[in-house]
């Protein structure tokens, strides 16, 4: 029970971090990452897209994470586009 009350609690904080307005950003750096994930049953490799910005007072805040199977550009977009909604 301690696991699940847990992670619903780092779900709602996950939540309100993802639905948090963006900040003024002098600087974004995008990249992505590939790290092994277990779909179906089996081991593959998995895009990890991660967004962060450097404000005008040269403070780094991470804006976004994505997890894909590739970095393929309609999934950089959508990841993107969905920053800014």
């Amino acid at each position: 029970m301690q696991v699940i009350r847990a992670a619903q609690q780092l779900g709602e904080v996950f939540q309100e971090w993802r639905e948090q307005p963006l900040v003024e950003i002098q600087y974004l750096f995008a990249d992505a990452r590939y790290e092994k994930v277990r779909e179906a049953g089996q081991v593959r490799d998995a895009a990890v897209s991660v967004a962060t910005g450097i404000s005008p007072e040269g403070e780094r805040q991470v804006l976004g994470v994505s997890v894909s199977l590739s970095e393929h550009e309609t999934h950089w977009k959508s990841f993107l586009k969905s920053m800014r909604d």
